[in-house]
């Protein structure tokens, strides 16, 4: 009997849409993925801050709503420092905290005004003494002093007292004023600025200007004292010319009063301190001499 001839067998045709199934695969998981996120964004606030809160007692800490030291990045949870407790302040300690405040502040003003008193008081009797000096040698008239904000101020005149017009070369009358206030002066340890003044009639002659003049006049006045025994370190020279007149120089009497030099005893006390004590000392009688 024949054997039958079995059929050939042919090779299966390849399946070219397999990547149909990983390509599903994928957008499944993206899918749930997605899903996942979405759910995870929706935050129960509540929850979020009892966790929150939960986890900072746990380190020790008070947990701040929507601020918590394990989730803002700072540290404070994790170094074992709490942070600083905001503490309400009873209305009594915060009235008696004011009430010691302007207490400290009325004393500082009561000790500042009682410095400025007895600052003034002391320059009253500088000025006493200046005048006491000044009589014994008969030069009471050359004189003129008062006591203002800016301290003790010791008008000299210029003209048959201290220079000839228009020279800054110390007179022998001039000389022997400088040398009575220097004692005086000398101890002190108040600053002294020595200020030279002229009229407004402008100069000729030696001198280009009446701020020249003027400057060097509080220098020749200056150069005496520091010679009569004023440390250097406490007196300086400026001129002025004819800006800050006594009064208005209207005629020749008013312009020889305005020739001047001025040495002016400053306070020996802060400037601020000073002019409280010592402003209204043109308001006051006796104020000035």
């Amino acid at each position: 009997m024949a054997r039958k001839k079995k059929p050939e067998e042919h090779e299966g045709h390849a399946n070219h849409e397999r990547w149909v199934l990983s390509y599903a695969d994928i957008l499944t998981l993206l899918l749930a993925l997605f899903i996942v996120m979405f759910a995870i964004s929706k935050v129960d606030q509540k929850k979020f801050e009892e966790f929150a809160r939960g986890t900072a007692e746990g380190f020790g800490n008070v947990a701040v709503p929507g601020k918590t030291g394990l989730l803002d990045g700072s540290d404070n949870a994790l170094d074992g420092q709490a942070p600083a407790q905001k503490q309400d302040v009873p209305a009594s300690l915060s009235q008696d905290r004011d009430s010691a405040i302007a207490q400290a502040a009325v004393e500082k003003e009561k000790s500042r005004a009682a410095a400025a008193s007895a600052e003034k008081a002391n320059l009253e009797q500088i000025k006493k003494q200046l005048a006491i000096e000044l009589s014994k040698k008969g030069l009471a008239g050359a004189v003129q002093m008062q006591v203002d904000a800016r301290g003790l101020v010791v008008n000299i005149v210029t003209d048959k007292v201290l220079f000839d017009t228009a020279k800054a070369d110390l007179k022998p009358t001039g000389t022997t004023v400088l040398d009575a206030i220097a004692p005086v002066l000398r101890p002190l340890p108040n600053t002294i600025d020595v200020e030279g003044h002229t009229d407004d009639v402008p100069i000729s002659g030696a001198y280009r200007s009446n701020w020249a003049l003027s400057t060097d006049r509080a220098v020749m006045v200056t150069e005496r004292l520091i010679k009569d025994g004023i440390p250097p370190a406490r007196i300086s020279p400026s001129g002025f010319a004819d800006t800050r007149p006594l009064v208005p120089n209207s005629s020749d009497e008013r312009r020889a009063r305005n020739r001047r030099v001025a040495v002016v005893v400053l306070p020996f006390l802060p400037q601020a301190e000073a002019d409280a004590g010592l402003a209204a000392a043109d308001r006051t009688p006796g104020g000035g001499s």
